[in-house]
């Protein structure tokens, strides 16, 4: 592998149609706590990288991503979320290699985002932090639709952040040796369908999974505690419809487990945002409100506790600020509710660019 990555870098930049960019970050991070034997703070580097070359009916993609963290051993690495060969033909194109794929409609979560298992190891708050997954796809572009059969061979491990991290909420027991139903290279399928309407700007997904489930379920092997990956036949749909200065979301799902200890399921999720443009000089204030509900159809089987689903029956208020300048300034924020237990988690996100090179972000969460 390692002689391929030096082929290729060594090999690639001296071709036509390539092209690459990068940046390098500083995080650094304060969390106010009472948890014995936990830091306070977390400062790492990092260096986000995406290479493409082109060729007459195709393409290669690599996005590398290296993450060296100053006080955290086990979260020093490097990963490829995409390394793919993307070939077009007249009416679609053939994908082979690991990438990440983003479905939903909702801004704060999205359920029907399960191709990807989460990257626990860079954020495991970060819904958007993800590993890349092996897979082959085809997908048929038609007028306003595209069909896609997407075929996944592998399940992911996830590993975890020292002891010492308050970003760990996994016991010192945990080992991310992974159990799977039925052999790790199981494939799962996807059935993607996705079309718009320009007259009523609909836009909108179905998809139908058989194969393993994106959340998994923690349970003690021997001393250690493991994951379990489960096969499911899953349902899921979701949309957006704009209808003046307002858009309006959904997501839905249905899934049928194969395991005898978790329960069938249902999620579901209602939002919409609207933007009053120009409120103050060039300034857009985006209003947000989105629902979330876990079903689940036996309660003396696995469900949305077990599987440490925060999304369970929340209510989710934010506002988005579009500055409109130069720098591309915005700040997003918003306060979830937890309608079971009444808990509340404010948060306020706040990214910009200072000279046209850098890029500054900022986020309290409380």
């Amino acid at each position: 592998m390692k002689r391929c990555i030096i082929l290729l870098c060594s090999v690639l930049p001296n071709l036509h149609g390539f092209e690459y960019k990068g940046n390098i970050g500083i995080e650094s991070s304060y969390i106010e706590h009472d948890i014995e034997n936990k830091r306070d703070n977390q400062n790492a580097v990092r260096l986000d990288a995406e290479i493409q070359q082109s060729f007459a009916r195709g393409k290669i993609v690599i996005n590398l991503k290296v993450v060296r963290d100053l006080d955290d051993e086990e979260r020093r690495y490097f990963d490829f979320n995409d390394f793919y060969y993307k070939h077009s033909f007249e009416n679609g194109d053939l994908l082979i290699g690991r990438n990440t794929r983003f479905w939903g409609a909702m801004e704060f979560y999205n359920h029907t985002d399960v191709f990807n298992t989460k990257d626990w190891l860079d954020n495991p708050f970060d819904y958007d932090s993800k590993i890349g997954s092996k897979n082959i796809a085809y997908t048929h572009y038609f007028d306003n639709s595209e069909l896609s059969v997407i075929t996944k061979v592998y399940e992911e491990t996830q590993s975890v952040q020292d002891d010492k991290s308050v970003n760990r909420f996994l016991p010192s027991i945990y080992n991310d040796r992974l159990i799977t139903q039925e052999d790790r290279d199981r494939p799962t399928l996807y059935l993607k369908y996705s079309g718009s309407s320009d007259e009523t700007q609909l836009d909108y997904s179905f998809i139908y999974q058989n194969g393993y489930d994106e959340q998994r379920y923690l349970d003690p092997v021997g001393t250690e505690l493991r994951q379990h990956a489960y096969l499911v036949n899953k349902l899921m749909g979701y949309a957006t419809l704009v209808s003046g200065e307002t858009i309006y979301k959904t997501e839905v799902s249905y899934t049928k487990s194969d395991d005898n200890l978790v329960s069938d399921y249902a999620q579901a999720s209602l939002g919409l945002e609207h933007t009053l443009y120009g409120i103050w000089e060039k300034k857009d204030l985006g209003l947000l409100a989105e629902y979330y509900r876990y079903k689940s159809y036996d309660n003396n089987k696995f469900g949305a506790k077990k599987f440490g689903n925060l999304f369970d029956d929340d209510i989710t208020l934010g506002f988005r600020l579009s500055i409109n300048d130069s720098s591309s300034s915005e700040v997003l924020g918003g306060l979830a509710i937890d309608r079971d237990n009444q808990e509340k988690i404010l948060f306020v996100e706040y990214d910009t660019r200072l000279f046209e090179k850098y890029k500054l972000g900022l986020s309290y969460q409380h």
